[in-house]
């Protein structure tokens, strides 16, 4: 249930950002591309991370009881 909340939460500020990229004026432009560099730094390290998670997670190694 958290899993579907966050992926949710994580649509809609996508979503808002979206609009608020095509929506604002050029001279308030400049305070929403703080916003879209913080995270386009932050996709790199995201991706990253879940790329060494998933080499270092044995999968085949979980036993279900």
């Amino acid at each position: 249930m958290v899993g579907k909340v966050f992926t949710i939460l994580v649509v809609l500020i996508a979503v808002v950002m979206a609009f608020l990229g095509v929506v604002l004026p050029l001279d308030r432009l400049h305070d929403y591309m703080f916003f879209m560099r913080f995270f386009e730094s932050m996709i790199p390290v995201l991706a990253v991370g879940a790329l060494i998670k998933y080499l270092c997670t044995c999968r085949h190694c979980e036993h279900k009881d």
